[in-house]
């Protein structure tokens, strides 16, 4: 047996303990043999309001109890509590979304590229990942829809989609929640909300606001060069985030109701630090030297400003609601986002420029939905029409020291989308039911795009230039694209399935959905490289084939869940980088490529058991088998014409085999109050996280363990709670970048980018 499986070994049974054999204190003792049922959570998966367990669809949801149980404090924790998902913040970044479900995902947060898993806040879509990781306030749950879901919500959820839905605050009594933590890093949050009814049964106003302050897990090192700035000591992988949300709902006559809700986020956090993988020695130039790779996985060299990275996102939503009669519901969406930041990418993480890029984007997008919502003994359905236009636009030098050149590369891209939709439930029997719904969807999308070379480096921590701004002493060497175009996708996404109730809580389904993930252009494209990169690159699809139960036993205190499926993706995106020589000029050229074939498939279980009234024991486990079946290139040296398969040297990233999720919470009275005790064990297999290629950045299996306990008050009032994440501290990368160990990059970018270390918190929570 290998060293890390004894360890693991270990660990499991470490879990298996945590899970098995809680404290149990003479007042639990006197009800060993008493048990409760399962609380029952709705969800709103098929854009109606349903129990989970009634929903043939895979799906994993948390309350917002179950969140502050679970200590589940931004969406990158939900990895844990969902079988086959993983989220966490993109690389280099502490905001950026970066969300894979079954092995399907976007890496790559360029914008122009569309995501795989579509982020929702309540009804409203968001297009783009940078300020999406959000932090989990004032929310009423969290909702993980793992397959396509391309019918009822669109175009980019191919692999799935998120909901975090926020919480609605038309209630007759006046609430107010504060929340402070202190804990490890120097950790510091506040988070306060609360709601009041203005005018009686009619008019309710809330907001809340999350302070989240924590220093950084690592800092800047001195490497012993004289340094452009004295930054040495300096945070990184910190975190300094403003959020806050305002919410004005109205109610009139029997049935009317209009919510508006407007939110931003201000993410002024330093750059995340990365680890360089590799030892590394320059022979010759300014930077010549030997840089030893680190041995905090947090701490980074760097001559570049690490304190200047600011997101910053806002919008705000409209939802109007009315029955128009006792079988028909009308919803009308509104909704308009924008987002900004600016960013300093330090690929070399040396005191020394052979590879950086300060780099800008914003976005801004509006929508709108019609839904009618037909509830009958016989039909359930929704039926809607969707429009969504934005536009999305950055620009980034590329700073290449190494060879004395920089590349600026900029452009934007417009979107237009409208989608007609239904879907419906046809009560068969009254056990027995047809699921049937479609999507038509149609993009259209307009690129600019110019990328141009210049012999020049930029001085440290030199802010983006671009073609109307050059720095003295560059001289343009070529422009390498330089194109506007323009291209439509339009994709039809039928859903068929069936479901069938053997008893009232047994439910076995089957069902077909298609997943749609839009084309469009590489903003990067470079035509003197690759001449057909203006054409732009097609629309990717999946097929799911999908049988599931849904059960609970013993009284409802056991759910057990289970899930196969087999899903076949075509015109994959994938995006290859190079370096290449391109009319005498070296040039990191990339290309989005249609390259093929993908076939994943794997079973997900789910189960929650409450064997007593005091205790509940969670075990979620995902088993994922995902492989390129055609994986198409150009050929070597490039022939018109000539492509080879190369799906046996490439897997996807982002797939483990295996992810396992044990928990357990118990809970007591003690004195005046009550105790509970949560243990959370998280396992994942190998993984692959930055090249499809055999990298030095895979990850290898590796595993987690979270302790907490709480005290509530007897009125509920107040709750305080001890909470440690990573307690083993673990070791293990989310993310990185390998451009290879030879070539122009000479080995400099090839960098990890880890999770989070060992954490403690107190957290002290009023409730009113």
């Amino acid at each position: 047996m290998s060293a890390y499986a004894s360890c693991g070994a270990l660990r499991l049974s470490i879990a298996a303990i945590l899970a098995t054999q809680l404290p149990m204190p003479a007042a639990a003792q006197a009800s060993n043999e008493e048990s409760a049922s399962i609380e029952s959570v709705t969800v709103t998966a098929r854009r109606r309001e349903e129990s989970l367990q009634d929903v043939p669809v895979a799906i994993s949801a948390l309350t917002a109890d179950q969140l502050q149980t679970q200590n589940v404090r931004t969406l990158e924790d939900m990895t844990a509590f969902a079988p086959n998902i993983k989220i966490n913040a993109g690389r280099a970044t502490s905001s950026t979304i970066n969300a894979y479900i079954r092995g399907v995902g976007q890496n790559d947060p360029l914008w122009g590229f569309e995501p795989g898993v579509g982020i929702y806040i309540d009804d409203v879509y968001i297009a783009r990942p940078q300020g999406a990781l959000l932090d989990v306030y004032d929310v009423e749950r969290i909702e993980v829809l793992r397959g396509p879901q391309g019918t009822l919500y669109g175009k980019n959820t191919i692999a799935g989609a998120i909901k975090y839905v926020t919480r609605d605050i038309a209630t007759d009594s006046p609430t107010l929640n504060v929340s402070a933590t202190g804990g490890s890093f120097n950790q510091r949050e506040i988070k306060v909300g609360g709601s009041i009814p203005v005018v009686d049964e009619h008019i309710f106003l809330g907001a809340a606001v999350a302070y989240l302050r924590r220093d950084g897990y690592g800092e800047i090192v001195d490497d012993g060069r004289a340094r452009a700035f004295n930054r040495v000591g300096q945070d990184v992988s910190d975190k300094d985030v403003l959020a806050a949300r305002a919410n004005a709902t109205f109610v009139w006559g029997d049935s009317s109701r209009l919510r508006i809700l407007a939110d931003t986020v201000q993410d002024n956090s330093n750059a995340a630090g990365g680890q360089r993988l590799n030892d590394l020695t320059i022979a010759a130039g300014s930077a010549a030297g030997t840089y030893p790779r680190l041995n905090d996985r947090w701490d980074q060299r760097t001559d570049m400003p690490v304190d200047r990275d600011r997101f910053i996102n806002k919008g705000v939503a409209a939802t109007y609601t009315q029955s128009l009669t006792d079988s028909l519901d009308l919803k009308i969406v509104g909704a308009y986002r924008e987002g900004e930041g600016r960013q300093f990418i330090d690929f070399d993480e040396l005191n020394a420029n052979l590879f950086q890029v300060p780099a800008r984007y914003s976005d801004e997008q509006t929508s709108g939905e019609v839904q009618l919502t037909y509830t009958s003994d016989l039909v359930k359905g929704v039926a809607g029409v969707y429009y969504f236009t934005g536009n999305a636009e950055g620009a980034f030098d590329a700073s290449l020291g190494s060879l004395g050149l920089t590349s600026l590369t900029k452009g934007s891209v417009d979107t237009d989308s409208v989608a007609v939709y239904f879907d419906t439930t046809w009560a068969l029997t009254d056990r027995l039911n047809l699921n049937v719904g479609a999507r038509w969807n149609q993009d259209d999308k307009d690129a600019r795009v110019f990328v141009a070379q210049y012999l020049g480096v930029l001085a440290p921590g030199s802010t983006l230039f671009d073609e109307r701004n050059v720095p003295a002493g560059f001289t343009l060497r070529a422009v390498q694209s330089n194109y506007t175009n323009d291209r439509s996708f339009s994709n039809v996404s039928p859903r068929l399935g069936m479901d069938f109730k053997l008893k009232d809580d047994l439910m076995l389904y089957f069902s077909y959905a298609e997943g749609f993930k839009s084309g469009g252009f590489d903003m990067r494209g470079n035509q003197l490289a690759n001449p057909n990169t203006s054409n732009g690159y097609d629309a990717e699809t999946a097929d799911n084939f999908e049988v599931g139960m849904k059960s609970a036993w013993f009284d409802d205190t056991l759910q057990l869940n289970l899930t196969a499926f087999y899903t076949p993706y075509k015109d994959i995106q994938i995006t290859t980088q190079e370096f290449v020589v391109v009319a005498g000029s070296p040039t990191n050229a990339t290309a989005v490529l249609n390259a093929g074939k993908q076939v994943n498939q794997g079973v997900e279980l789910e189960t929650v058991w409450r064997p007593l009234s005091a205790l509940t024991l969670v075990a979620n486990v995902g088993y994922l088998d995902a492989e390129f079946k055609e994986f198409f290139t150009g050929c070597t040296p490039p022939a018109s014409g000539c492509r080879v398969d190369l799906s046996g040297f490439n897997q996807p990233i982002n797939s483990p085999d295996w992810t396992t999720f044990l928990g357990a919470t118990y809970e007591w009275s003690a004195g005046t109050g009550d105790m509970s005790l949560h243990a959370g064990y998280q396992y994942r297999s190998a993984t692959k996280i930055a090249n499809t290629t055999a990298s030095i950045t895979d990850q290898d299996a590796y595993d987690i363990v979270d302790l907490g306990v709480a005290y509530t008050t007897a009125n509920k009032n107040w709750r305080f709670a001890v909470e440690g994440k990573n307690i083993l501290d673990e070791e293990y990368r989310v993310a990185g970048y390998d451009f290879g160990a030879t070539g122009a990059t000479g080995g400099f970018s090839q960098i990890g980018f880890y999770g989070p270390p060992r954490t403690f918190a107190v957290t002290a929570t009023y409730r009113y």
